[in-house]
């Protein structure tokens, strides 16, 4: 008799395992599928705006840091808020950016925007006598809008390619997309709606 009951606590020990891992199976398929459904979606939106390598700077005071963590020392700080930098990598809440002089070094995560800026011909603010860039109203380049100082910050619409659509102040305008610094030769942007 006692030997039956030991053999029965062993049946059904052995049942509540078997039930725990069939539990633990399913709750586990559950999870994956959640998390691949998770990630389908993520990745099927993300858009344009998320997959290029051009941000900007989200303050007005940006310490740039010689490696991905607050212990590396402080390289330089950028006091200008909306500049445009290009991500090069990112690593556990770390970018490691290169702006419009060739300088990279890493930049917290937080304080880096999504947002399309531009710098106008930043190369040419070193030569006084440069010319001021043109702005057309429109993309067939005929009509001027506006006249921008090399060096100017502005707000990328969309690009065709060619020329991009910007916002500089309160003025809409289109140049020539190799005069700026924040977009790629070639690249697209469409206007979101």
């Amino acid at each position: 008799m006692i030997r039956f009951l030991i053999q029965k606590k062993k049946i059904i020990a052995l049942f509540g395992l078997i039930f725990i891992v069939f539990i633990s199976y399913r709750i586990f398929i559950d999870v994956f599928q959640e998390y691949e459904e998770l990630n389908k979606t993520t990745s099927n939106s993300i858009s344009q705006e998320e997959s290029y390598k051009f941000k900007s700077l989200r303050s007005n005071k940006t310490n740039v840091r010689q490696g991905p963590s607050l212990g590396h020392d402080i390289l330089w700080t950028y006091q200008k808020k909306n500049l445009p930098i290009e991500v090069l990598e990112d690593i556990q809440g770390w970018s490691r950016v290169r702006d419009f002089e060739a300088e990279t070094g890493w930049i917290k995560n937080t304080l880096i925007s999504l947002n399309r800026t531009g710098i106008i011909a930043p190369w040419n603010t070193e030569d006084k006598d440069a010319d001021l860039i043109n702005v057309y109203r429109q993309k067939d380049i005929k009509k001027l809008e506006m006249k921008l100082q090399s060096g100017a910050i502005v707000k990328i619409l969309e690009c065709d390619g060619l020329h991009c659509k910007i916002l500089a102040g309160d003025r809409e305008g289109w140049v020539n997309q190799n005069l700026i610094f924040g977009v790629y030769q070639g690249e697209v942007i469409v206007l979101k709606e």
